[in-house]
């Protein structure tokens, strides 16, 4: 073994990446990109970076949501949940056992559910897709704050639904 360069960042460790909030004090860089087989949990995150400015449109930060292909085989495959349960080895603390989480964002500040423990709410890649014209299905633009709600809202019900029903079947007794 070689002492590693100063000039180079340190070594990614897999669990480190999928703590986005902490990759400056751990990394000091973000080779990821992460994947949601939901087009709406992007929309909803994206919401929190959008700004529609009516009096000037070219002033706008619209959504743009981009449809591409990605087998699932090309992600890294953990679960959000899995990720939680492995922060305190990383981070510190106490693990965060709730598989479901609400994440509030403008475009539904009451929130939307999701299950952690569903690959689907969140996939992760490291440092892009290849070939990524190529994959690319369709783009949709999103014109204001108003579509973009009601976009999300059947979603949100949906996932509501979802987090009531699997709350239920939880707390029956044996």
């Amino acid at each position: 073994n070689y002492p590693r360069p100063s000039f180079l960042p340190p070594p990614l460790d897999l669990a480190q990446r999928l703590f986005i909030a902490h990759l400056a004090r751990l990394l000091g860089h973000d080779p990821s990109i992460s994947l949601h087989d939901d087009w709406q949990t992007t929309t909803l995150i994206a919401s929190g970076y959008s700004n529609y400015d009516r009096r000037n449109s070219g002033r706008s930060k619209r959504v743009h949501l981009f449809e591409v292909s990605c087998p699932v085989v090309e992600s890294l495959g953990w679960t959000l949940h899995e990720v939680a349960l492995q922060a305190p080895s990383v981070l510190g603390g106490e693990a965060d056992r709730e598989p479901w989480f609400n994440f509030p964002a403008p475009a539904l500040p009451e929130g939307c559910w999701f299950d952690g423990r569903l690959q689907r709410t969140e996939r992760y890649s490291l440092y892009g897709l290849p070939f990524l014209r190529e994959r690319l299905k369709r783009c949709f633009v999103f014109n204001s704050s108003k579509e973009l709600t009601e976009a999300l809202r059947p979603f949100a019900n949906h996932q509501a639904e979802l987090h009531a029903r699997d709350c239920m079947l939880v707390e029956r007794p044996s």
